[in-house]
């Protein structure tokens, strides 16, 4: 089974970016975090969050808990700011070192989420500084979903509808870069047709039943 370790950015008495409306990324990618845990549930992929409450961890500690549980591949999420308060858009980041580069599922995140919100695709960019890039020992990539300093930006990422957009978006991408399958539904549905005092009507009904074509159909 595939290892998949996501990445929560900040938590805790590290808030993260915070829009001109207080929100704060911390919260956001959490929100996010924890749709996407729900929406992995069922496919045949091994999952860690380094994070799903409201707490700090170190960089370094992220790319441990990453390293130690054998991912293969690392996926961080946060929130962009600048001091532009024009600027939107997504972009993820890549270790610019070696071939830790994952330029397809990144490629694909920034097309789904700039489609989504009718915001600027900002690509790839590559670091050798970003901890998270640079101590996990497999491909790695962190999205910037978009600018919580843009007003604009604040009230989509504030909107639990787009939460779940964004959280859909890249499990999407989690799919194809896993090459998941969708998981099987193994939860059986019984069907009561009534409930009825006299045995030799309920009798009737189960002949009825069987019938029309519903050959186990029996009394309980």
């Amino acid at each position: 089974m595939k290892k998949l370790v996501v990445d929560l950015g900040h938590g805790a008495s590290d808030p993260g970016a915070i829009g001109q409306a207080g929100t704060c990324e911390a919260n956001i990618v959490l929100a996010i975090g924890k749709e996407l845990n729900e929406n992995l549930k069922g496919f045949d992929l091994d999952i860690k969050f380094t994070r799903l409450s409201d707490k700090f961890i170190p960089l370094r500690e992220r790319a441990r808990i990453a390293n130690e549980f054998g991912a293969d591949y690392f996926l961080s999420i946060h929130i962009n700011s600048a001091s532009n308060k024009s600027v939107r858009g997504v972009e993820v980041w890549e270790y610019s070192m070696g071939i830790k580069k994952l330029d397809n599922f990144s490629n694909g995140i920034c097309e789904d989420i700039s489609k989504l919100f009718n915001i600027r695709n900002r690509g790839i960019k590559l670091s050798k500084e970003l901890s998270v890039l640079k101590h996990t020992k497999m491909p790695a990539a962190l999205v910037e979903v978009d600018f919580i300093s843009n007003v604009e930006g604040e009230k989509v990422l504030k909107d639990s509808n787009n939460i779940k957009a964004i959280a859909l978006a890249i499990r999407n991408n989690l799919i194809k870069l896993f090459e998941l399958e969708a998981p099987i539904n193994d939860i059986l549905y019984k069907v009561c047709i009534g409930a009825y005092r006299d045995k030799n009507n309920a009798l009737n009904q189960v002949k009825i039943a069987k019938e029309k074509g519903f050959k186990d159909a029996y009394i309980i």
